[in-house]
């Protein structure tokens, strides 16, 4: 709206930015988190990890808020121009992109926001009307950008070229042949390898190109324990919608006996508005305060060895379980201010291989250095949702990215061709010999 073509990266047909020393300037991607207590907004260039510039802006009415996002967002990129932008919120979210109602919150349960044209409100009166934009939950925003995370470790490790270089277990078990088992060395990823272990991933390198056609790593699970249980899945490399889009922390799983049979005198009762005993309503915060007998803010001073956190393991391992069973994930990744407590994490991983009994025969399921690798902390820790965000603009921007090359290719025929003619016609009025011709005539001496 208003913008220039020469100032809008979009309506650029070079792929970066390049500055005045000459160099090529990474993308620049804007991210807008929203969540419901405090929206996000921020700026990351080159990998959407690398944030330059945020701001967080306390969750009002929507009147309110977005529209101080909105013009944060214009300050900024007027500032120097985004490639893309990424929008991750709370929902139901509308992510029909042929519906109407494609960018809104629809029938959320928070007061006020129920049928809020996020997306629009958020681009409105800055945003270039072709600039790529994603549109997600808040949940599977960061799966999105955990999966693109793996995706780059692949990418460096196929340009090894025969030199050592740190890379992640977890990704060298997934690229290396079946036959090959290092699940005996217990480490954290990320651990480095020595020079016989990147001469092995040198060897799987050649095996096998590093494609979307051949990547072994396809599907990703993320879940979120907070206020609320959330999950975003990546299946196939791309994020799951459809009917709308995963709920599943509102599935319910095996209750354990001491929580008694739903409905029965002195069972537990959950504390989900909607389910009652969903694992929303079982393990979510306030489920957990209320075993404490105390408000969610004192969770933090609850002891590791208190009851309720086994509890909780037990209703989030079954998530996981089902998530095993149903989407057949490669890696979950636990994220929210509850699963940021380590010895919860230790417990669920124990849950999750009692409750899947041996039946899925896998290292990642079966072994505990196998499952150090396969259930794991996000990698963003409390910015996952914002990163998460900046991910889905750089996700949008490479969709984008044939259009921008078809783009490129005819900027660059047309300045061909104009300059052809422009030649031509200099040659044409060229003096020959002295003279001028014109349509075969006797020229004029000069």
């Amino acid at each position: 709206a208003g913008m220039s073509v020469a100032s809008d990266p979009t309506a650029d047909e070079s792929s970066d930015i390049v500055s005045s020393s000459g160099r090529s300037r990474p993308k620049r991607w804007a991210g807008v988190e929203g969540g419901g207590t405090t929206w996000v907004v921020a700026i990351a260039e080159g990998t959407p990890d690398r944030v330059v510039s945020r701001q967080a802006f306390p969750t009002r009415s929507p009147e309110e808020t977005l529209p101080r996002i909105a013009s944060w967002l214009a300050a900024a990129h007027a500032e120097s121009p985004f490639h893309a932008l990424g929008v991750a919120t709370f929902g139901p979210v509308d992510l029909d992109k042929q519906s109407p109602t494609y960018g809104y919150i629809t029938h959320s349960p928070k007061p006020g926001w129920e049928a809020v044209d996020v997306l629009g409100l958020v681009k409105e009166g800055w945003c270039p009307k072709n600039m790529p934009t994603g549109f997600d939950t808040d949940v599977n925003a960061p799966a999105v950008a955990e999966y693109a995370a793996v995706v780059r470790e692949f990418a460096a490790m196929d340009d090894l070229k025969g030199k050592t270089q740190a890379t992640g277990r977890f990704v060298k078990s997934l690229w290396e042949d079946d036959g090959d088992d290092d699940t005996e060395n217990d480490g954290d990823e990320g651990d480095a390898f020595d020079d016989g272990a990147a001469q092995s991933l040198e060897g799987a390198r050649r095996r096998q190109k590093n494609d979307n056609a051949h990547l072994r790593f396809q599907n990703l699970a993320y879940i979120t324990v907070g206020t609320g249980v959330g999950v975003g899945l990546v299946c196939g490399g791309e994020p799951v919608h459809g009917l709308s889009h995963p709920e599943a922390g509102h599935c319910r799983v095996a209750r354990l006996l001491s929580d008694g049979l739903f409905g029965s005198a002195g069972s537990f009762v959950g504390t989900c508005p909607f389910h009652e005993d969903c694992i929303e309503g079982m393990a979510g915060a306030s489920a957990i305060a209320k075993r404490c007998g105390c408000s969610m803010n004192e969770l933090s001073r609850v002891p590791d060895d208190h009851p309720a956190w086994d509890a909780a393991a037990h209703y989030v391992a079954g998530l996981c379980a089902t998530l095993v069973m149903v989407v057949s994930p490669q890696r979950i990744v636990l994220g929210g201010g509850v699963l940021q407590r380590k010895t919860l994490v230790n417990k669920i991983r124990i849950s999750l291989r009692k409750q899947l009994g041996g039946y899925v025969r896998h290292d990642f399921v079966e072994r505990a250095d196998g499952l150090k690798q396969f259930l794991v902390h996000s990698r963003h820790g409390n910015d996952a949702g914002i990163v998460g965000a900046l991910a889905l603009a750089e996700r949008a921007r490479s969709a984008a990215e044939p259009f921008f090359k078809k783009k490129k290719s005819l900027t660059r025929r047309l300045a061909h061709y104009f300059g052809f003619g422009i030649v031509s016609a200099m040659v044409t009025l060229k003096i020959v010999n002295g003279e001028v011709r014109v349509r075969g005539q006797a020229g004029v001496k000069k």
